[in-house]
């Protein structure tokens, strides 16, 4: 199954996009603009596999961010 969340890198504050299948980050844009944090964009955005196994391998520094 394919999800896409918005996660906040704690260290940076910075805010990823991720697209995840079955849980595991498959794809990642970002750091994002505050303009582009938007759940309405959120599956539209340029996702690339370049990097989103560095966001998978170091998880436990993001905090999912809640829609608003």
């Amino acid at each position: 199954m394919t999800s896409h969340e918005f996660w906040r890198d704690t260290r940076t504050g910075e805010v990823w996009a991720v697209r995840l299948l079955d849980g595991v980050v498959v794809g990642c844009c970002g750091p994002l603009h505050h303009d582009d944090v938007d759940p309405d964009f959120l599956e539209d955005l340029d996702y690339a596999a370049a990097g989103a196994a560095s966001i998978e391998a170091q998880r436990e520094e993001f905090a999912l961010l809640a829609p608003a």
